[in-house]
C-alpha cells in the first residue's frame, strides 16, 4: 500500500531514453518494493537496489575489437543489441547531477559575455599600450641625453630589452587567448573529426595550428591558420625590429667629464714642429721663429666677437673661432682647452675657464716723403726722418728691438710699421700687451714674461736681426699682413694682435703635451633613431592592430557561449568523448582508437533545453 507522503515515481531503468537526467548511484539506495510498478516506494527493507548504473563494458583479450555497447566498431559476434554504437548506447550515459551545469554564467547574444570578453581583451591592450608608451618614453628621454657613458648605454639597453621582452610575452599571451576564444564559434560552424577537435582545442599553440593547416583538408581552415600564424610572426618581428630603427653614434655635440688626467700643451716654450717634451730647450732664435709662423695662421685659426665666446665646458669646434675680439676696447682673447688623456687638441677637447688676453694701442702718422718704399729714410709728420733697415714698394714693413719696451711692463712690446704707397703712405706706433692667464689656479697655462715678449713681436721678428740689433719682416700689400689700413689705429692695432695671440694659439696646437689631474673630457654616445617612422608605425601597428582585434574577435565570439578554459571544467566538456574513446581501445591508443578519432565528427551545438547548454555533439560518419 503506498504511503501519503511519497508521490509516484517512474521505476528506474538505465535503458531509459536519452533525455532523462540520471542521477548519481546514492540516490538510488532506497527500498521499495518489487511488486509495485506504479513506482510507489514501499517499505520492505530487504529489497534495496544494488547496482544502479552498469559496470564498464567488457572487452575480448585480442584489443582489436570491442563487444561492448560502448565501441564504435563493434565485433561481428556482438549481438544486435550490443552492435549500436556508443554515440547511441544508453548503458553509457553519464550521472549528469555533478555535470549538469543547470546555472551557465553567460549566455550567447549577450551583453554579459561580449562586455566580458572585451574587458579581458582590454585589459591586455592596456598592457601593450603601457609597454609601447614606456618604450617611447625611454627613446624621447635617452634621445634627449647627450655624451651618454656605458653605464646610461646599458641602463637604455637594459630597460629597453625588458620592454620588448614583456611587449613580446603580453602580445603572445593576448593573441592566445584570442585563439582559445574563437575556436568555438569555429567548431560551431561545422562538423570536425576528432583529430581536428583536438588540434582546434590547442589553438593557443603555434604548432597545433600548423599541424591543424597540414591535417585538415579544408581550404579556409587551412587559409586561417596560416594567416593566424602570420599575425603572430609579424607581431613578434615587429618588436624585434624596433631596435634596427635606432642606435648609439658617437656624440660630436658633447663629451662626458670624468675624474682623471687631463692633456694639455705644455706652454714653457714656443716649441718648433715636432718637439719632444723635457728635451733641450729650444734657442731664442727657433723660438722667434716658431711664433712668427704660429702668428702667421692667426687670421685661420678664426675670430669672432667676445660676445659669442664659448662657456667653459663647450666642446672644441674644429671649424669654429679660436681668437675673440672686442675692437671697440682693444682687446683680444684667447680660451685655452683641454683634452682627452693621451690626446691632443681635436675633436673630444673642451674650451676650459682658463683665458689669456692682449691689449694694444697705437698711433699713427702722415709720410710726408720718400713714401713710395724706394728709399731707406722717411719724413714723418710731426716726429721727423726715421731710417728703415729695408724697404719695398706698396707694401707693409714691420719692425722692432729689445731697446722697444714699455716701461717696466716686460710682456708689452712695441711695433713700429711703415705702409709704403705713392698716394697715402703712413708710419704707425703701437704697444701691443700680453697679459697673463687667469682662471689658473694650478698654473696649467701659464704663459712667461718670455713667451709674453717673444708673442707681441712676432709679427716683426722672425729669428734674427741686422747688425743694429732690429729685426723686421716685410709683406706684400695683397697679404693678409701688408694690406694697407690707411692710418686707422684700431686696424693695425688689431692686426699686431692677431699674430700676437695666433702665436699663443698655435703654441697650443703644436708644442708637447703634457697632463694634471682634473675633470677630463671623454667621448660620449648619443641616441639616434635614425628611422622615426619606422620606429612609431610599427609601435602603432602594434597597439592598433591589438585594438582592432579585441572587438573582432569579441564579436564574432559572441554568436556562441564560450566554452570552458579551465582543465577541470574541459574534462567535464569532453567525458562523454573521453569515455566513448575509452571503450573503444580501453584506453589503448591502437588502430581503433586511431579510425575512432578519424571517423566521429564532432560539432559544438547547442541544447534545445531550457537552459541552452552548449555541448559537443559526437556523430559517427
Amino acid at each position: 500500500m503506498a504511503r501519503p507522503n511519497y508521490g509516484p515515481v517512474r521505476p528506474f531503468s538505465p535503458l531509459d531514453e536519452e533525455s532523462t537526467i540520471y542521477r548519481s548511484p546514492a540516490t538510488y539506495s532506497q527500498p521499495f518494493p518489487s511488486h509495485d510498478h506504479h513506482g510507489d516506494l514501499g517499505s520492505s527493507p530487504e529489497i534495496e537496489m544494488g547496482n544502479v548504473r552498469p559496470k564498464y563494458p567488457t572487452h575480448s583479450d585480442t584489443k582489436d575489437s570491442v563487444n561492448s555497447t560502448a565501441t564504435l566498431f563493434p565485433s561481428h559476434s556482438a549481438s544486435q543489441t550490443d552492435a549500436q554504437p556508443f554515440l547511441h548506447d544508453p548503458l553509457n550515459k553519464l550521472d549528469t547531477f555533478y555535470t549538469a551545469n543547470t546555472f551557465v554564467p553567460y549566455q550567447d547574444h549577450t551583453g554579459k559575455q561580449l562586455r566580458h570578453i572585451l574587458v579581458g581583451g582590454s585589459a591586455r591592450w592596456l598592457i601593450t599600450a603601457a609597454l609601447c608608451g614606456g618604450y617611447v618614453l625611454a627613446t624621447v628621454i635617452w634621445q634627449k641625453k647627450s655624451a651618454i657613458g656605458e653605464t646610461d648605454k646599458k641602463w637604455y639597453n637594459g630597460i629597453t630589452t625588458g620592454l620588448s621582452i614583456a611587449l613580446g610575452l603580453n602580445i603572445a599571451s593576448a593573441f592566445k587567448d584570442m585563439a582559445l576564444n574563437m575556436r568555438w564559434p569555429i567548431l560551431a560552424k561545422g562538423q570536425r573529426n576528432l583529430v581536428e577537435l583536438d588540434l582546434f582545442l590547442n589553438a593557443d599553440s603555434m604548432t597545433k595550428l600548423s599541424k591543424l593547416a597540414i591535417v585538415t583538408k579544408r581550404p579556409m581552415v587551412v587559409l586561417a591558420c596560416i594567416a593566424w600564424l602570420l599575425v603572430n610572426l609579424l607581431a613578434q618581428a615587429a618588436i624585434a625590429m624596433l631596435s634596427l630603427t635606432y642606435g648609439f653614434n658617437t656624440d660630436y655635440t658633447a663629451v662626458q667629464m670624468v675624474k682623471g688626467n687631463v692633456s694639455v700643451p705644455s706652454m714653457d716654450h714656443f716649441f718648433p714642429l715636432y718637439s719632444v717634451l723635457n728635451s733641450t730647450s729650444p734657442s731664442i732664435q727657433d723660438e722667434e721663429y716658431a711664433a712668427h709662423m704660429y702668428g702667421e695662421y692667426g687670421y685661420n685659426y678664426g675670430l669672432n666677437e667676445t660676445t659669442f665666446k664659448p662657456k667653459p665646458g663647450d666642446i672644441y669646434q674644429p671649424q669654429g673661432a679660436m681668437i675673440f675680439t672686442d675692437y671697440n676696447n682693444s682687446y683680444m682673447e684667447f680660451i685655452f682647452q683641454d683634452s682627452p688623456e693621451g690626446q691632443t687638441l681635436g675633436t673630444f677637447s673642451v674650451y676650459s675657464g682658463r683665458a689669456i688676453n692682449i691689449t694694444y694701442s697705437c698711433d699713427s702718422y702722415k709720410v710726408t716723403k720718400n713714401g713710395n718704399g724706394t728709399s731707406d729714410s722717411i719724413e714723418v709728420e710731426t716726429i721727423g726722418a726715421i731710417t728703415l733697415s729695408q724697404t719695398v714698394p706698396d707694401s707693409t714693413t714691420y719692425w722692432t728691438n729689445s731697446s722697444h719696451v714699455c716701461g717696466s711692463n716686460e710682456r708689452c712690446t712695441k711695433v713700429e710699421a711703415f705702409e709704403s704707397s705713392n698716394t697715402d703712405p703712413w708710419y704707425y706706433q703701437c704697444e701691443i700687451t700680453l697679459g697673463k692667464t687667469f682662471n689658473d689656479s694650478m698654473n696649467v697655462s701659464f704663459v712667461s714674461d718670455y713667451m709674453a715678449y717673444i708673442s707681441t713681436a712676432a709679427i716683426a721678428q722672425v729669428g734674427y736681426t741686422d747688425f743694429t740689433g732690429v729685426a723686421s719682416q716685410i709683406y706684400p700689400q695683397d697679404s693678409l699682413w701688408g694690406y694697407p689700413n690707411n692710418g686707422s689705429v684700431n686696424d693695425m692695432g688689431s692686426t699686431m694682435a692677431t699674430f700676437a695671440l695666433g702665436a699663443i694659439a698655435g703654441a697650443t696646437m703644436y708644442n708637447p703635451y703634457t697632463s694634471y689631474n682634473g675633470m677630463a673630457p671623454q667621448q660620449g654616445q648619443c641616441l639616434q633613431v635614425g628611422h622615426p617612422y619606422f620606429f612609431y608605425l610599427m609601435l602603432g601597428l602594434i597597439c592598433g592592430c591589438h585594438f582592432i582585434f579585441i572587438f573582432i574577435v569579441a564579436f564574432y565570439t559572441n554568436s556562441v557561449m564560450v566554452g570552458p578554459d579551465g582543465h577541470l571544467s574541459m574534462a567535464l566538456l569532453l567525458r562523454p568523448i573521453a569515455d566513448a574513446l575509452y571503450g573503444v581501445s580501453d584506453g589503448e591508443e591502437n588502430k581503433a582508437f586511431r579510425d575512432a578519432k578519424r571517423n566521429t565528427m564532432v560539432r559544438y551545438v547547442k541544447e534545445h533545453t531550457r537552459q541552452g547548454k552548449w555541448t559537443l555533439k559526437m556523430i559517427q560518419r
